[in-house]
């Protein structure tokens, strides 16, 4: 089927999710199919990379061979423990990584105009990237809070977009869109991370519980550790510290993202269910690129 009115400008707005995002590879494949023409795209996290790369060029076949054909045991040598202060990651091999992707472009090389969504972990603001070094967009759109280290770009120090807004509908829509594509992934199955060897994930802190959503993100931002309750005896926190960690981050994005979806509403919903498979699981592209395009398929007879 194809999109026959070309004088409509579609948007595309692509959600964080970690490996559940290269569910995007099979949506923008179902796009294509459906003979869309996008005009703009925006993405957080994960959604930044795979719409940055679909943005220089690359078809949605180019991306998805890319996904598959990696090595990801090897790049499993990117989560390697750092001894940086300010993560856990040796983010050296990740720069090295989006390096192949990207290299020295910028956005004024891009083929359809994009943009990161990033946020400032000095302010918990916002920040949406749309010129300059594509790369280092990228980079600070993907830095997880704790696991990697803050991206400095200008004033501001950027970490991990999906934080303030997992899938930024209304970044598209401000820019004279008039149709938007959404993908979020932040509705199906648990978060991906569960209980191991009987012992339950500690509980979060009873006052971090009062605090208003707003109050939540910046509690999180500045007070990651203390954002779990101690109660382990005062030993030092195991490795399952940073999944636990990467819990808490998750839950602030669904609350983030139901609201997003209620007030800025796209006008194609794509939410691919991606609860069998969990969220570093990156070996299994093939699968989640499945998902992502059968699902689109079935959204996309709705848009004319």
């Amino acid at each position: 089927m194809i999109h026959k009115n070309n004088s409509l400008k579609i948007g595309l707005a692509l959600g964080s999710g970690a490996a559940r995002g290269l569910t995007h590879i099979g949506v923008l494949k179902a796009i294509e199919e459906h003979g869309i023409k996008i005009d703009y795209i925006s993405g957080s996290s994960i959604g930044a990379l795979i719409g940055a790369a679909y943005a220089i060029g690359m078809s949605a076949q180019e991306i998805e061979d890319i996904a598959i054909q990696t090595d990801w045991k090897l790049m499993a040598k990117i989560f390697l423990p750092s001894l940086s202060l300010s993560s856990i990651v040796n983010t050296k091999y990740l720069s090295e990584f989006l390096s192949t992707w990207f290299g020295n472009k910028t956005f004024d090389d891009l083929k359809i105009p994009f943009s990161a969504v990033t946020t400032d972990i000095q302010t918990g603001r916002m920040v949406v990237l749309e010129k300059g070094d594509l790369l280092s967009a990228i980079r600070a759109s993907i830095s997880i809070p704790v696991i990697f280290s803050p991206v400095t770009i200008g004033k501001y120090k950027l970490v991990d977009g999906g934080l303030v807004n997992p899938t930024p509908v209304d970044v598209v829509k401000k820019k004279g869109i008039d149709k938007v594509i959404a993908v979020n992934l932040r509705r199906f199955g648990t978060y991906g991370i569960g209980q191991e060897n009987g012992k339950q994930i500690p509980e979060v802190n009873k006052k971090v519980k009062e605090l208003s959503l707003n109050e939540k993100i910046q509690y999180f931002i500045k007070h990651p550790i203390n954002f779990l309750n101690d109660n382990s005896n005062e030993k030092i926190p195991d490795p399952k510290i940073w999944s636990v960690l990467y819990q808490m981050f998750i839950i602030v994005q669904v609350q983030i993202s139901d609201l997003t979806m209620q007030i800025a509403k796209p006008d194609i919903l794509i939410e691919p269910n991606t609860s069998d498979f969990k969220v570093f699981e990156f070996s299994k592209a093939k699968e989640l690129i499945e998902v992502g395009y059968s699902t689109a398929k079935k959204q996309l007879k709705n848009f004319d």
